[in-house]
């Protein structure tokens, strides 16, 4: 607020200093004004957690660290965890539809990615099935996130397998800091409903309690299509709740969790009835239908801090977790524990010594389906071997130690064991610190990181069903034509002889930082990835039965196989820009640009003289850049907006001529621009806020993804929501 719109309100209080009305008043502004004009938390000042499991401030880690801020959340527009990631560099965040995204790390994006290690709390967010994560039901709030830190590059060497190419650590508010009495209620267009009760308390002189409960309801899809006018009442219904209870005295620590989600998605399906199974009763070729799909996960976890007088320290955390979907991509359930302790020496003389181990169990069950059900759907994931129990086991310790006054060398290595493999594998790492001068930071480093092997490379079978009846025919020489039923099945299959996917990564950055003002962060990278993953055919057979529907003299099968081989690698290569910029206390401006371009090769029998594998695994975007502006224009308004582009693919000639038939355009991933903005007031304290959103301004019903994999167009979004603290 400047001096002059400030001067009424002083002249009144100097008229009426008796008037405790007046003074609230007065009072209540000047909280406004504190709780808006937040300033830029100096790099200096800002401790993170995630890249070395120890509290450093972020100017002194040696990798590439970008924070989120609670402040960025609520300015950002975002209504769900991956829309807010576009605010870190480095990422590419792509929209498929109105629930459903993918997120890569200095990769090629894709939608079982797996080089990205997601975490909440500490607590893996991973699903066991393919080692990727499902961003639509990841049980947390966005009111309850106190920040989100985003470390680029291997982290193998603390947290373990899928840290290749980055992690991602949402940590949530303590019980203390929690929202206190918040009620909050939104809508939009497409059928956006959302309800968010958040509370928390103290309940004894050393323990806070906190909680929330939220339901969200929207259409599965903003694509306004002309063919999907007559499935716009199908709706998806997300529901989350949690609790968590943090004790705290002198040295000890205690944080206790409890929370989970469920999903309920309305989708048209449908299932084969190919005559073939059943000619007697064969009546139509498929069934069209309406249900649902549900997905759920519940968690609770222990969380223990011992801090010694002398520096070192001592955490624990126990986390169970339980979740089930009934998708037929996912027709899965998994029970998992989650332990990991590590305790950390702190001495002058010695550096910080971190030693630690882990264990990961996972009770996985998958459904079973009959060799006739296999036929019904239009693609079913399958396994033979539907229960296992999934054990990990893994050791790491990390030394940090000052060699000189200025310089800082990170030696650190995790040994890790697999069941599932039954291999044991290393992820080591070495990083190197420099403090140029009191504000500038140069670091540079080198890790290795392992993929998690999942069952749904090494064992399952995904199969794509098609079926028609009389749509085959022959012609006798006599001129007559014999009509014959048809199916066509792809066979996916997984592979137990493929070697661990790793990735070296080389990097090297600099920080420069002034006060509170303005900050950059710099990095460039080159990493090597072997073992890539690619389905290599393998040929089909063709069956004939003469049972069939009415008119069809038999059935044609053609079953076809295709395998996942290990035979490419390779280069990625790329940097990052990031800057941080408060000209003035009421503006804030952040600021990144990210690049990065892939180059294959291909090893063995596949490739061969087609190089379509690499050139597919070569079509990516290079340029990604985003644009954050945070204005307090008044005590009581505020406004934001988030730019954010990510340049098209340019895949070579060959590849596009490749899938002719479909388009030049078939391989290409489009531009993307998008705009957000929202504007926020609250005339007092005491009042209720009123946010107004609008999401993907000027770029209504844009696809994000290639036409190859058949992606919903994204449309306009506008959200209002009325938020009101009763505390």
């Amino acid at each position: 607020m400047s001096m002059l719109s400030r001067a009424p309100f002083l002249y009144a209080l100097c008229i009426f200093v008796s008037s405790p009305v007046i003074a609230n008043i007065d009072n209540e502004f000047d909280d406004l004004d504190a709780l808006l004009n937040m300033p830029l938390e100096s790099l200096a000042d800002t401790k993170v957690v995630t890249a070395t499991k120890t509290s450093l401030s972020l100017s002194d880690v040696p990798a590439s660290v970008h924070v989120i801020t609670s402040k960025e959340i609520e300015r950002s527009s975002a209504r769900s965890i991956a829309d807010v990631l576009i605010l870190a560099p480095g990422l590419h965040v792509a929209k498929f539809s109105d629930y459903d995204w993918t997120v890569s790390a200095r990769s090629k994006n894709q939608g079982e990615n797996n080089t990205l290690l997601v975490m909440i709390d500490g607590r893996s967010a991973v699903n066991p099935m393919y080692s990727g994560v499902n961003w639509d039901t990841l049980p947390v709030s966005l009111d309850s996130i106190d920040r989100i830190e985003v470390v680029l590059g291997p982290v193998g060497t603390m947290w373990g397998g899928n840290a290749v190419n980055g992690v991602i650590n949402i940590i949530t508010k303590d019980a203390e800091s929690a929202p206190k009495a918040q009620l909050s209620a939104s809508t939009g267009n497409f059928d956006y409903k959302e309800f968010k009760a958040h509370h928390s308390g103290q309940i004894s002189e050393n323990t806070h309690l906190s909680g929330y409960i939220e339901s969200l309801q929207h259409s599965p899809f903003t694509d306004t299509d002309e063919h999907f006018k007559e499935l716009r009442h199908l709706k998806v219904l997300t529901e989350r709740f949690g609790m968590r209870a943090d004790y705290q005295n002198l040295q000890n620590t205690v944080s206790v969790q409890f929370g989970g989600i469920q999903s309920r998605e309305d989708y048209q399906w449908l299932t084969y009835t190919p005559a073939f199974l059943d000619p007697t009763t064969h009546k139509n070729d498929y069934d069209v239908f309406l249900t649902e799909m549900n997905s759920q996960e519940l968690f609770a976890g222990f969380q223990y801090l011992h801090e010694k007088l002398n520096g070192n320290q001592w955490e624990n955390q126990l986390w169970v977790t339980h979740s089930e979907s009934d998708s037929t991509n996912e027709p899965a359930s998994f029970t998992r524990i989650d332990l990991d302790t590590r305790y950390t020496f702190n001495t002058q003389d010695w550096g910080i010594l971190t030693l630690g181990a882990n264990a990961r169990i996972i009770d996985e069950e998958y459904a079973q389906f009959s060799e006739k059900e296999q036929y019904f759907s239009p693609y079913i994931r399958t396994i033979d071997d539907h229960k296992f129990l999934n054990q990990s086991y893994g050791f790491y310790a990390n030394w940090a130690v000052d060699v000189t006054d200025s310089t800082e060398i990170t030696l650190g290595n995790r040994i890790q064991y697999a069941n599932i493999t039954e291999e044991w594998y290393s992820q080591p790492q070495v990083r190197a610190l420099q403090k140029l001068t009191d504000n500038q930071r140069l670091w540079m480093g080198w890790g290795r990181a392992v993929i998690t092997p999942s069952r749904l490379e090494l064992d399952t079978q995904f199969q794509k069903n098609s079926y028609c009846s009389s749509c085959a025919y022959t012609v006798n020489p006599d001129g007559s034509v014999n009509y014959y039923d048809y199916m066509m099945s792809y066979h996916y299959l997984g592979n137990r002889d493929l070697d661990m996917e790793s990735v070296d990564t080389y990097e090297i950055g600099y920080r420069y930082w002034q006060d509170n003002q303005f900050q950059v962060s710099l990095s460039l990278f080159y990493s090597q990835h072997d073992n890539v993953r690619a389905y290599r055919g393998l040929g089909g057979s063709r069956y004939f039965t003469p049972d069939s529907s009415q008119h069809s003299s038999g059935t044609i099968i053609d079953d076809m196989f295709a395998q996942l081989v290990d035979p490419l690698s390779q280069e990625t290569m790329g940097g990052e820009v990031s800057i941080q910029w408060q000209p003035i206390d009421v503006l804030q401006i952040n600021a990144n640009y990210s690049y990065k371009t892939i180059e294959g090769d291909c090893n063995g029998s596949i490739c061969g003289s087609n190089e379509l594998p690499i050139l597919d695994l070569e079509n990516t975007p290079h340029h990604y850049a985003t644009l954050h502006v945070m204005w307090d224009i008044h005590p009581t308004v505020w406004v934001s907006s988030v730019v954010n582009y990510v340049s098209a693919s340019e895949p070579d000639e060959a590849l596009i001529q490749a899938y002719q038939s479909y388009g030049d355009d078939y391989t290409i991933w489009p531009e993307v621009v998008t705009i957000d903005m929202s504007i926020n007031w609250q005339h007092k304290p005491t009042w209720p806020s009123i946010k107004l959103s609008a999401e993907n301004l000027g770029s209504d019903q844009l696809k994000e993804y290639p036409e190859q994999f058949g992606p919903f167009a994204n449309g306009t979004q506008y959200y209002a929501e009325l938020s009101w603290n009763f505390i």
